[in-house]
């Protein structure tokens, strides 16, 4: 009986340990642990003064975060409110604009601009009368991105979209993606026209105040008002040197020039991932806002420079690409040192967007966060992003130092200009591009201003000149007219093509 007794009372206690294990949870592992620890590190590892992070996930804000130093001469820390200049990641914000006038009726994506605007007018007339609004924010109608016409020149948005039949396209309309900011900018005068408001009014009102955006800027003398800012920096040897605010980016505001902070640009990826509903209110109709996130064009060049990522599309105001398998839409922010970086996962409920006040590692830093991140919030193991982005760098740099050593065994020895110094000095104007004057210099050498920003030109061969500072190894073709003097000189401009700029006065 002793024995039936014990044999009863082991079957017991091992049925209540087996209970007992049947029923322990174990405790999920904090897939964010050691993101301060990654993030300091990397702030290190890609020298950056300071950056701002936050995550997304399951609809709530999971995680926000300032790193670094926002002001290094002043000691400043980054805070989760600091603001920074998100540049192109602006471009989804008027998209979503046209969106909304799509859902009111006011708008058609496939219908001609030319229909609503009559003034709209590009170089070509068969592009003209095609490109659509769908076009404007898809990358697709043969612009190149033309992007001197607009940096650094005194001029405003409406005096710019003017500017536009003056502009070459490189490209038939569709045949190719070409990113392009003007093409946002009359967008955003689109919105405007089909409003009778700004841009500017209309993200406001449409866009911050329903998200409780409200630290989020839409201009520089906004910001200058405001108490937490980050100032950007390039790395000049090794010391931090402020960047400024001259590039005219509030002129071409619809393309790049909204300045937000972490959490708040949270709320914008939440808004996505809740399918244009924000709260009990639906923002964005969901079937327009679906138009924003369709591939509409393929990412030219098509490369796969990962086996972890998709070949990319791009929609309207996203691309679009698969992440290890995930489905992702992204987009990248550039302007005056500010890098930024959004990134979300429509079938995982997962964002994040990251913001920096530096250019000089590219978009190295923000793409290891953000590539970080969605491995631990997608329940991956980690890959060593920084040191395939540090080889990706190293090797793009090479690329480039072999470009430049290619040109210097294109160059023939031992010529001469055909004037003398003077017949080249002057002015030099385009309808679209605008002016720079040149004043020779010793030895040959000359010295400009383009929008206020100095280059130099120095001789290369025959009458081509090349050039430095803003125009870095811009070749500068003078070209002599019938009456024998130097009357026009053709610029390659990088992601542009050969503009010409006509001599309109010698220089005395």
């Amino acid at each position: 009986m002793r024995i039936l007794f014990k044999t009863i009372a082991f079957v017991l206690i091992s049925l209540g340990s087996i209970a007992q294990k049947k029923t322990a949870v174990p405790v999920a592992a904090d897939p964010l642990a050691g993101l301060d620890g990654f993030v300091n590190q990397q702030l290190t590892e890609w020298r950056v003064p300071g950056a701002s992070v936050a995550i997304v996930k399951n609809g709530k804000l999971l995680y926000t975060k300032g790193y670094g130093l926002k002001d290094v001469k002043q000691n400043l820390p980054v805070t989760a409110q600091t603001l920074f200049p998100i540049a192109s990641c602006t471009k989804s914000f008027t998209s979503a604009l046209l969106a909304m006038l799509a859902d009111e009726g006011k708008l058609d994506w496939n219908k001609p601009v030319k229909d609503y605007m009559a003034d709209f007018q590009l170089h070509d007339e068969y592009a003209t009368r095609t490109v659509t609004p769908r076009d404007l924010v898809s990358h697709r109608t043969g612009l190149p991105r033309h992007d001197w016409v607009w940096l650094y020149a005194n001029l405003n948005r409406e005096s710019l979209f003017e500017r536009l039949k003056y502009l070459p396209l490189s490209k038939p309309v569709y045949a190719q993606y070409q990113y392009n900011n003007l093409m946002y900018l009359a967008a955003g005068v689109l919105i405007e026209r089909l409003t009778g408001k700004s841009w500017e009014d209309n993200i406001r009102e449409r866009i911050f105040r329903p998200l409780g955006m409200n630290q989020s800027l839409l201009t520089y003398p906004e910001l200058f008002l405001s108490q937490d800012y980050a100032l950007s920096y390039r790395d000049q040897n090794g010391t931090w040197e402020p960047m400024g605010f001259g590039s005219n980016v509030d002129a071409i505001g619809p393309a790049g020039s909204i300045k937000s902070n972490a959490p708040e640009m949270a709320n914008w990826l939440l808004l996505h991932l809740n399918k244009g509903k924000w709260g009990d209110k639906q923002l964005i109709a969901e079937a327009q806002l679906k138009e924003n996130h369709t591939p509409q064009t393929i990412v030219s060049p098509a490369e796969v420079t990962f086996p972890e990522l998709g070949f990319a599309s791009y929609g309207m105001g996203w691309n679009i690409n698969t992440y290890r398998g995930h489905l992702r839409y992204l987009h990248n922010g550039s302007i005056e040192g500010y890098r930024s970086q959004m990134v979300f996962f429509p079938n995982d409920s997962v964002g994040v967007v990251v913001l920096t006040n530096t250019g000089s590692a590219d978009y190295h830093f923000v793409g290891s966060v953000c590539n970080y991140v969605s491995d631990k919030l997608l329940n991956m193991s980690a890959i060593d992003w920084t040191s395939r982005l540090k080889k990706a760098q190293a090797e793009a740099k090479d690329k480039v130092e072999k470009a430049k050593q290619e040109q210097a065994t294109k160059r023939k020895p031992d010529t001469k200009p055909s004037h003398l110094a003077e017949g080249y000095a002057g002015v030099y104007e385009h309808p679209a591009y605008g002016s720079f004057t040149l004043e020779a210099r010793a030895e040959g050498s000359f010295s400009g201003a383009f929008h206020g920003q100095a280059f130099r030109l120095l001789h290369y061969h025959y009458d081509i000149f090349e050039g430095t500072g803003v125009f870095d190894q811009t070749k500068f073709d003078f070209r002599i007219g019938a009456t024998g003097n130097i009357d026009r000189v053709t610029v390659s401009i990088a992601n542009a093509g050969d503009i010409v700029f006509r001599k309109v006065t010698a220089k005395n």
